[in-house]
């Protein structure tokens, strides 16, 4: 079973409940993935107006199933392995997957999100 269940959101909300559906299906298909990509996401769910998915996510996020953190883009196109719950907290460097040290300013932030803690 997976570790959470969208099921209960979705018939709380029937705009989105379908892409909770969905969400809850790609997240037990992928339950190695440690962080949601919406972006990634997407790419899967083609089927899906990338609007609904992001309300849908948003949904989630905003009944405490899923947590937002924010990734940075490195200049190698790869997202960071350093996750921040703010992201005015990001450090203004950081080490690309070589070890070699880019500045934040000029790199996007992306916003994932991670399953939040089983209470």
């Amino acid at each position: 079973m997976s570790p959470i269940s969208f099921e209960d959101l979705a018939n709380k909300t029937p705009r989105y409940g379908d892409a909770l559906r969905a969400l809850d299906g790609w997240i037990r298909a992928h339950a190695s993935v440690d962080v949601i990509n919406p972006a990634a996401l997407a790419k899967e769910l083609k089927s899906f107006n990338p609007l609904d998915l992001a309300g849908a996510l948003g949904e989630a996020e905003h009944a405490g199933l899923l947590e937002r953190r924010y990734k940075v883009l490195t200049p190698s196109g790869v997202l960071d392995d350093n996750e921040f719950e703010d992201p005015t907290k990001i450090p203004e460097t950081l080490p690309d997957r070589f070890n070699r040290y880019f500045a934040t300013a000029d790199a996007d932030v992306i916003p994932v999100f991670r399953r939040a803690a089983l209470r």
